[in-house]
């Protein structure tokens, strides 16, 4: 649980807003992520994961509680973007462009022209894959990989596990399907062999 506001002892506060910097520095770029494809404008994703981010900063210093931290920031990150689109849309395709950019800021910096094309082509396979996917299937997607659990995608969307235990199998057998046609059968764990 995470908690600011009055405390006796210098040293709890500063180690509730050491706490506060490290959540910051770990969720600012999925949450970031997850507004880019929510809005599809950059200075909209920033502004509203700064704001985000300021909200939570408030509740805390309100002395709230918060049990768990991520799910709450991508809630009120879910919140202000269908605030900020009311009639349009609620998640938006992002174009190649944006894809890129996204892709990008996690892309090492020093690898071979090879294996950046190589990248770059399975990035594009991926990006196609995903815009085959439904608007439901691509946000339950990618709030589960951003590490929320059924349960916080649920109330999230305010849908029942099991529409999305069953949304994210279906995008999950559609984007194996994709690839298994491109690049031949998934191979599965097993089926893997390391070299010797």
């Amino acid at each position: 649980m995470l908690q600011l506001g009055e405390q006796p002892l210098q040293t709890k506060s500063a180690l509730a807003e050491e706490r506060l910097r490290a959540l910051y520095q770990q969720l600012y770029l999925p949450v970031f992520r997850y507004l880019m494809c929510k809005t599809r404008n950059l200075g909209e994703a920033e502004d509203l994961t700064q704001e985000t981010f300021l909200r939570f900063y408030r509740h805390l210093h309100d002395q709230h509680q918060v049990e768990n931290p991520k799910a709450w920031l991508y809630t009120v990150a879910h919140n202000l973007a269908v605030d900020s689109m009311k009639g349009e849309s609620q998640f938006k395709d992002l174009g190649k462009g944006a894809w890129e950019r996204l892709q990008d800021c996690q892309s090492p910096a020093q690898i071979d022209p090879e294996k950046k094309m190589l990248e770059h082509e399975r990035r594009e396979l991926l990006r196609k894959a995903v815009l085959n996917l439904t608007a439901l299937q691509r946000e339950c997607l990618f709030l589960r990989t951003e590490g929320l659990r059924l349960r916080e995608i649920a109330e999230l969307l305010q849908i029942s596990i099991s529409t999305v235990a069953d949304t994210i199998r279906r995008a999950s057998a559609k984007l194996a399907q994709q690839f298994s046609t491109h690049n031949g059968p998934m191979k599965t764990v097993s089926e893997l062999k390391v070299p010797q």
